[in-house]
């Protein structure tokens, strides 16, 4: 090359040309795409093709080379113009950059990261840290943000991720130098990028840990832990979960290395605030064609908070016509105007009004940050929480599918600082304080707008006026623009006219979707009518198998089908891992119909009794991965429809996949109930306690008992009301409601010994004793206990036997007999074990842990604790979680580390109020009192016990009192 000027190619950021610190930007947008092209592949040839698909992707003119050819023309003009030293020479199949290292920053970034690697390698960690300090200084921004290509875009989120990987690695020899201090708001910067990278969470955690900060460490894991459950349905990863338990145990190896004598200047931290968000589904990629209506509703809900109400605007229209995709896309927009998120609710299948309002502002107080054991049972006092929490809060509801809007008064916000954002599907009476916005059909601009994002431009642009025809033959409405355009895409070579000569043939109303069904394959169209069959809104695609009875692979193909055709879209957030699928409103409607009139009523009958056959199924196998079996359960003779072999591993049907699918599920145990199928009804009810219990879903738990209970009394199902007489027993225990539940269960013993069910009877049995034992009632406990493990041998359930085993020696712990409890909870171990129960190991594992606290035996405890809390995080058991931690919380306090013992049960109080366990959460107030009554904090002391005091008070049982403590407050220091 010539000597030429010193001109720089900047890609690391806006694209740039720099000549002795002067910026020049590349003028016009393909001229910056071939640059950013070539660039991206300097010293290297670039196929033309490549240039082509980078300027036009997959709809490049009939001159796309020669226009490519001229922007080539207009770049070496501009670099000879500039004296650079780089230049485009031609090379077949294309074009090549030359140019030198130093004159494109991307590659001055590379060399600066490979000699970091090499001093790293070498020992030299701050010659390291100081080149890649001097790498990530060359980036000014995102990548190549202003070059419109999607191919330039691609490769612009591979460097992206290369930065990202330097800031780790320099992230990680700071913390190796002793530099944890300084870099703490490096990494929740880096974190609020990059949220799912769990190795930040680490080194955050670390940094904290290091200087001091043990708390916010341990609180930064449970935030690292919610975030990757709510972006990917996966736990934290092993390092993670093991970094946890050694800062609980304060382990010797987490200290520092000596302090660097030059330290970096401290970064001041970013305030955590609280956030309401994963509720909001995805956005639809084929949005478009309300662009106006768009800038109404963001014009209507932005801008500063204000004294006075809620700003809320009310979208009503025809079905089919887009509200929900425009609530969608609004409030996509509106997400920097409300910095404490978003709630979403879609109301279209929940249910009777009030009972739908209940349980969305259960969802609502929780995604708030709301501890489970706070929200109030009745709906008056979940309106007043929800009103209070909101206050002083900026945060956007979405209300989707208002069905009775006069209703949902409870879920829009008042104070001035939230807004509100509702659809309604036919035209309101007046609401106050509601701007209401019409949304009528497309006009048909907008429609032939539509059906070119959907045909292709191309294809419209040559046949404009069949486009317009066509969008006036559907009338406008996107739904039905959608089916008509995937019509005619699925025939790229026929014509746009064609389809509008079809359908003006065809004058009956209804016409659109019917030539669509027609045009699928017989399997394809049984499919569309028997998804009519399913009451929920939303399906993920495995119901084509039992609608179908077909195998997974062909029932999928024919799935596939009805979205290509355009009935079927996608739904749901972004964050699931199972993609769901909705019908539209009238395609909804239309599957309906031909449910009805087209399908056998035999065929129907047996294809819905597939469907809720396969649900059951399936929530036996995830029952079954949480188990170790068919333990700890019971089950009817309803038919099941078994998923074929090889249909999802086990960890694909446990306990995540309930909780995936619980609205499914839930809606599944109602139409159970309503199609007649009692038997069905509850068991699936009965099995679905597996995920209630786990995860304190306490409303679905109460909802589907008692949709159950009333199918099996309709039915005269004696056993099947006897379950679920249990299951309520149980739910009440849980609520610490004793009185119901000794009632419920008395009613379930009766019941299941007049049909003779000896499993029904020990899983009873096993509960009253538990209660006996609360009351004291220490006689009728005994003979309980050991009738329920009779039971439980008799009919072969080895995890209700451990189970029992478990409270036998919890009992016999506390009466002095340890080497008795101790073999018991052994023996309920290696069943565990043996069973595969992950479950039973924690709860021996904590019992075990108990028996050793109570014998000194501090380290023993301490060990078995850590095997346990390992467990329950990774099988996300809160309630397990928030015993071990207390139990822990309790063992470092009798080791005399106040600090340590401090922290922990701050962690086991968070969790305990997080999942409604009500006794572990005075429990842990009360040892907090006795902790600040050490140190001579009486005031602070005294407060906790009257919280503890409280939440008891609140529980209605004054026998839990006792076995919670009460502190002994010396005289001298309340004088």
């Amino acid at each position: 090359m010539g000597a030429g000027g010193l001109v720089e190619i900047r890609v690391l950021g806006p694209l740039q040309l720099d000549q002795a610190g002067a910026s020049v930007l590349p003028g016009g947008r393909r001229l910056r795409v071939v640059l950013s092209t070539l660039a991206l592949n300097a010293n290297r040839v670039t196929a033309t093709d490549v240039l082509v698909d980078a300027l036009w992707g997959t709809n490049p003119p009939s001159t796309a080379r020669t226009q490519t050819q001229i922007c080539i023309s207009t770049l070496r003009k501009l670099l000879s113009d500039l004296d650079c030293r780089a230049r485009v020479v031609t090379r077949s199949p294309g074009y090549l950059l030359q140019i030198d290292d130093d004159d494109l920053d991307y590659n001055r970034f590379e060399k600066l990261v490979g000699f970091a690697l090499a001093h790293e390698a070498a020992g030299r960690l701050s010659e390291a840290v100081g080149d890649l300090r001097s790498a990530l200084a060359l980036w000014r921004g995102p990548a190549l943000a202003d070059v419109p290509s999607e191919r330039v875009s691609r490769a612009a989120l591979r460097m992206e991720e290369s930065r990202v990987t330097a800031e780790v690695h320099r992230l990680r020899i700071e913390l190796a130098l002793g530099r944890h201090a300084e870099i703490i708001g490096d990494i929740h910067a880096l974190l609020e990028e990059n949220p799912a990278r769990e190795e930040l969470y680490e080194y955050l955690m670390l940094a904290l840990y290091r200087s001091g900060r043990q708390f916010e460490a341990l609180e930064v894991f449970r935030r690292a832990r919610s975030v990757l459950l709510d972006s990917g349905g996966v736990e934290p990863g092993d390092r993670l979960r093991r970094l946890q338990l050694a800062i609980l145990n304060r382990d010797k190896e987490l200290l520092a290395p000596p302090e660097p004598v030059v330290a970096a200047q401290r970064r001041a931290e970013p305030a955590a605030g609280d956030y309401a968000g994963g509720l909001l589904p995805a956005r639809s990629p084929g949005f478009t064609g309300r662009e106006k209506a768009l800038t109404q509703v963001t014009g209507l809900l932005a801008g500063p908070a204000r004294p006075g109400s809620a700003r809320i605007v009310g979208i009503w229209g025809p079905a089919g016509v887009g509200k929900s995709s425009l609530a969608i896309e609004a409030a996509h927009l509106l997400t920097a105007e409300f910095p404490h998120g978003c709630l979403y609710a879609d109301l279209r299948d929940d249910g009777h009004p009030d009972q739908a309002v209940s349980r969305t502002l259960d969802r609502f107080l929780r995604a708030l940050g709301v501890p489970a054991s706070a929200v109030p049972d009745s709906l008056p006092d979940r309106i007043g929480s929800y009103r209070s929490t909101l206050a002083g809060k900026r945060v956007l509801v979405v209300v989707d599918n208002a069905l009775a809007p006069d209703r949902i008064r409870p879920l829009l916000p008042v104070d001035g600082g939230s807004a509100a954002l509702v659809t309604i599907p036919d035209r309101p009476a007046v609401l106050p304080g509601v701007r209401q916005l019409e949304l009528t059909e497309l006009g048909i601009a907008q429609s032939v707008a539509l059906l070119a994002r959907r045909i292709g431009a191309e294809r419209v642009a040559g046949e404009q006026r069949a486009a317009e025809q066509l969008a006036e033959a559907v009338g406008g409405v996107p739904s039905q623009l959608i089916v008509a355009a995937a019509r005619v895409a699925a025939k790229p070579h026929a014509r746009i006219a064609d389809a509008v000569r079809r359908l003006g043939e065809r004058p009956e109303e209804g016409a659109n979707l019917a030539l669509t069904y027609e045009g699928l394959s017989d399997a394809a169209r049984r499919l569309f009518r028997l998804l009519g069959v399913i009451e929920a809104g939303e399906f993920p695609r495995w119901v084509a198998e039992p609608l179908l009875d077909e195998q997974p692979d062909r029932a999928d193909d024919v799935f596939e089908d009805l979205v290509v055709a355009g009935l079927l879209d996608a739904a749901g957030s972004p964050d699931r891992r199972v993609v769901r699928y909705r019908l539209h409103g009238p395609v909804r409607a239309y599957a309906r119909e031909l449910a009805r009139t087209a399908e056998p009523a035999e065929s129907r009958e047996a294809a819905e009794r597939r469907w809720l056959g396969a649900c059951l199924a399936r929530a036996e196998v995830a029952h079954r991965q949480e188990f170790g079996g068919d333990y700890a359960i019971l089950h009817g003779a309803a038919p099941r429809w078994t998923p074929p072999p090889g249909t999802g591993t086990a960890s694909e049907l446990g306990i995540t996949w309930l909780d995936e699918e619980r609205a499914l599920l839930v809606g599944a145990v109602r139409q159970a109930a309503a199609a007649g199928y009692d038997e069905l009804c509850w068991d699936l009810a009965l099995t679905l306690v597996t995920l209630f219990e786990a995860r304190g879903y306490f409303d679905d738990w109460r909802d589907t008992t008692s949709v159950a209970l009333d199918a099996v009394r309709r039915a005269a199902n004696r056993r099947g009301e006897a379950a679920m007489a249990y299951s309520l027993g149980a739910l009440n225990i849980a609520r610490k409601r004793l009185a119901d539940a000794s009632a419920q269960l008395t009613t379930a013993l009766e019941l299941f010994d007049r049909e003779r069910d000896v499993h029904g009877k020990g899983l009873v049995l096993r509960n009253l004793a538990f209660i006996d034992w609360v009351r004291g009632d220490l006689s009728a406990m005994r003979a309980r206990y050991e009738q329920a493990l009779l039971n439980m041998r008799s009919v072969g359930d080895r995890m209700g036997e451990a189970l029992v085993l478990c409270n036998i020696a919890k009992f016999s712990g506390t009466e002095g007999n340890e080497n008795y409890a101790r073999e018991l909870f052994q023996e309920a171990l290696a069943i565990s074990t043996d069973v595969s129960c992950r479950r039973g190991e924690a709860a021996a594992l904590s019992g075990l842990a108990d028996l050793y606290l109570r014998t000194d035996r501090l380290e023993d405890a301490g060990d078995m604790l850590n095997r346990a809390l390992l467990i329950v995080q990774e099988d996300r058991d809160r309630v397990g979680e928030a015993v071990a931690l207390y139990s822990l919380g309790l063992t470092r306090k009798r080791q005399g580390r106040p600090e340590h013992a401090e922290i922990v049960l701050m962690q086991a109080l968070t969790a305990a109020r997080q999942v409604g366990e009500r006794q572990i959460e005075a429990q842990a107030l009360y040892q907090l009192g006795e902790l600040l009554l050490e140190r001579g904090n009486v005031k602070g002391a005294l407060d906790y016990c009257a919280e503890a005091n409280r939440v008891l008070g609140g529980l209605g049982q004054d026998i839990w009192r006792p076995r919670s403590g009460a502190l002994a407050v010396p005289q001298s220091l309340l004088t």
